[in-house]
């Protein structure tokens, strides 16, 4: 089986155990206020006849406060599960910390959610790159694609 389909059977999964998965995320490790500067899908390949409802993104946000926790730049990536790009111009955003050394964006409401205990370990990333490639390999990818998109 191809590494993209494998992955396109993983997101739906991961998409229609959604609410299930979301209700497991016991904490967060930061509370901020960003503004996203970038928003790159990742590219999803032949889905067949399958909707996906979300999918891994990269988001660049300039990051405006840090409400809580600890971020350690002004500008950072993210992971996203996302169907669209965001609208608003700033947001608050609930994140926690992955293995990859980044962040995956919460989608649980903020009076959901507590904040993590120092020290707790990170989570997997919401995408985890097979084959050889690397996350900046899908985000070249995503941007690529985009690209072709918005010359048409």
């Amino acid at each position: 089986m191809k590494a993209h389909l494998k992955l396109i059977i993983a997101l739906i999964a991961f998409a229609i155990c959604n609410k299930a998965i979301a209700a497991d995320i016991e904490c967060y490790d930061a509370k901020i206020r960003a503004k996203p500067i970038a928003q790159i899908p990742t590219v999803l390949g032949d889905s067949g006849e399958d909707i996906i409802i979300y999918w891994p993104w990269f988001l660049d946000l300039k990051i405006k406060r840090v409400i809580e926790g600890e971020v350690p730049e002004r500008e950072i990536t993210i992971l996203a599960l996302m169907h669209s790009y965001f609208r608003e111009k700033t947001l608050t955003m609930l994140l926690r910390r992955n293995t990859a050394g980044t962040f995956n964006l919460i989608r649980a409401e903020p009076s959901s959610i507590r904040r993590c205990e120092a020290g707790s370990e990170p989570v997997p990333p919401y995408l985890r790159p097979g084959d050889g490639k690397t996350l900046d390999d899908y985000r070249r990818e995503g941007e690529e694609e985009l690209n072709g998109i918005n010359k048409k």
